[in-house]
């Protein structure tokens, strides 16, 4: 006879908050760990402090970041606002502050530093030589400057983009230079040899600079991946005719491309994936079972399909999505993607997923999940299973930890038992995944931490997926000091919900058995409840949503969210010797929702701050 989880003898209500630990000791302050032992049932306390005394052992040390250490600096939390008003786009204070200094030193190299007019020319044709290996290494996937200051190629992209536009004026002032000087001299731009090198690799510089404009960055975003490596090719080759000793600076320019592609490459796997339709998402979740370590929570791969049916050319496109799953798990699960189907490449993906006779109960096969059951224990049900009735009558599409599922109600059962129907394989295609890339900073360990609070919006439930399964695998392994977990989604639609309470349910079962850990998940959403989907939760196995799960109606107050998560959850819980060792606040999401949620953790009391270890943000 198995054990009952620790669910039933703990309440996880608000009300119950002291059972848990949650609430405070003598006029609501935080409580001692004995305190928080007398709270538990008996036949728990003793498991309770054995377990505390095992993670507090094999836990990582926390660290806290230059974030929390200068965060008591008055003008700290201004380098992390925005710059622009009404989010114009997600450049900090910070970021402008850097995008100055460098611009400075530019001019001061440029044009302060030089004497005469001919020096100032050749000073802003060789700033634009000597630099093009770093803005080259800066825009790489696998960046050595990355590398070194511990970020991920998208962290540091944005000084990519303004080098390169400082770049492109320092050329255009070299160009322009000599131009107005010969028209002065009257001397007649000679057409020698170096003069039209000298064309051609400001029209290579030229067209980089040019496509890479948000207009065409954003909607044609092969027009300026192909403009970026034909210009660059082109001028790096043209510059060396222009200037001999330019053929250093391409020599190191073409080294570094060889060898990130060389990484590329060996980050590649071409494999056979699993594609499956996810109706009520309007998305794909596509499965690699043979990628199953490897990867860290909130990191993304990129995706090259070798089929027609994306496209005539869809072996050159690569399309970034974050990976939902976790590694290393002990069923040997591999990676999990869940694609939305917003733009042609997904919408072609999603059709693929769709077609009649390649997935769902046309394909056959699949598992099967009473409600007495535990979502962790999968068994498999067959085509003829289906086929003579034994499980009729499907609502819902819902996805489960092997592809695409539905509730349905067992007529042939005396009880109205409901069950969870999963069908095996999907649609199979063949597909070149690269990375992983990006995740969490060099030096952050999430296990570290006291609490995680993880704000996502609409697909960005793949990164908090994965972060809070990682958070959850940690503390099985006694690897970890996180006891609390909130997670707040924004979404549209609740019924965006369905197709993950699977996946959602598993987590919460296995937190059941964590006498230590508190999970809750809280669902806004802005469109009206349809009747349709509230049918489909009187469907649900207990007729409704798991108490862990709260549906609350409207955009959140994330001054509040914060606050509560850190003043009235963390800040109360019962410390050692050691206190806390802080709260990590991760966001995934619209650049207006990782605004919303920085302007509540700057908005936090430095004495709660404290008191919890320090507060510090991931933003993917």
């Amino acid at each position: 006879m198995n054990a009952a989880p620790f669910a039933n003898d703990i309440d996880y209500t608000d009300e119950g908050h002291a059972a848990m630990g949650i609430g405070g000791g003598q006029g609501g302050g935080p409580m001692s760990l004995a305190e928080e032992e007398s709270r538990y049932p008996a036949h728990l306390r003793t498991l309770v402090r054995h377990q505390r005394e095992l993670r507090s052992a094999g836990a990582p040390a926390h660290v806290p970041s230059w974030s929390t250490l200068l965060h008591s600096w008055p003008y700290a939390p201004w380098f992390g606002r925005p710059f622009f008003p009404n989010h114009v786009n997600n450049l900090s204070n910070g970021q402008a502050c850097m995008y100055l200094v460098y611009a400075i030193g530019f001019v001061i190299v440029a044009f302060i530093m030089t004497s005469g007019e001919t020096g100032n020319l050749k000073r802003t044709g060789w700033l634009v030589v000597v630099q093009t290996p770093l803005v080259v290494s800066l825009g790489t996937k696998n960046s050595l400057v990355g590398f070194l200051l511990g970020r991920g190629y998208e962290k540091i992209n944005w000084f990519h983009r303004w080098m390169g536009q400082l770049m492109f004026i320092s050329s255009l002032f070299h160009v322009i230079g000599y131009i107005i000087l010969w028209l002065k001299k009257n001397v007649e731009a000679r057409q020698s040899a170096m003069h039209v090198d000298a064309w051609l690799a400001f029209a290579g510089f030229a067209m980089i600079a040019v496509f890479s404009l948000p207009v065409f960055r954003r909607s044609s975003y092969r027009l300026f991946f192909n403009a970026h490596w034909i210009g660059l090719l082109v001028y790096l080759i043209a510059i060396c005719y222009h200037v001999e000793e330019a053929l250093f600076w391409s020599l190191a320019t073409f080294f570094i491309l060889g060898l990130d592609y060389i990484c590329r490459l060996v980050k590649s796997h071409y494999t056979t994936v699993t594609i499956t339709p996810l109706p009520d998402l309007r998305a794909t979740r596509i499965e690699v079972p043979h990628l199953t370590r490897g990867w860290k929570a909130g990191q993304h791969v990129r995706l090259r399909a070798f089929t027609f049916k994306l496209g005539m050319f869809a072996f050159a496109e690569a399309h970034p999505f974050t990976i939902a799953s976790v590694s290393e798990t002990r069923n040997g699960q591999g990676v999990i993607l869940y694609v939305k189907s917003a733009g042609d490449w997904t919408k072609k993906l999603y059709d693929a997923a769709s077609e009649p006779g390649k997935s769902g109960l046309e394909k056959g096969g699949g598992m099967y999940l009473n409600s007495n059951s535990s979502l962790a224990s999968l068994e498999t049900l067959g085509r003829e299973e289906l086929e003579t009735g034994k499980v009729p009558a499907f609502d819902h599409y819902a996805t489960g930890e092997k592809g695409v599922g539905v509730f349905a109600t067992n007529r042939a059962a005396a009880t109205s038992t409901r069950t969870l129907v999963g069908f095996g394989s999907g649609t199979t295609m063949k597909m070149v995944v690269e990375g992983p890339y990006g995740g969490p900073c060099g030096h952050e360990m999430r296990s570290s931490f006291t609490s995680s609070l993880v704000v996502v919006g609409g697909s960005g439930i793949t990164y908090g997926l994965s972060v809070v399964e990682e958070m959850i695998r940690d503390v099985e392994k006694l690897q970890s000091r996180t006891r609390l977990i909130g997670m707040y989604w924004v979404v549209t639609d609740p019924a965006c919900l369905i197709p993950l309470l699977p996946t959602l349910t598993s987590l919460f079962n296995r937190v059941s058995y964590i006498p230590t850990l508190r999970f809750s998940l809280t669902v806004h959403y802005t469109r009206a409840v349809s009747p349709a989907f509230s049918a489909k939760l009187k469907t649900l196995p207990g007729g409704g949503l798991p108490r862990n799960i709260s549906l609350e109606p409207g955009r959140p107050d994330f001054k509040h969210v914060v606050e509560d998560f850190v003043r009235w959850k963390t800040n109360r819980l019962a410390r050692g010797t050691d206190g806390l060792s802080g709260v990590l606040v991760g966001v995934c999401g619209p650049g207006a929702l990782a605004h919303s949620v920085r302007e509540g953790v700057d908005a936090l009391d430095d004495g709660v701050r404290k008191n919890v270890g320090g507060v510090e943000i991931e933003e993917e």
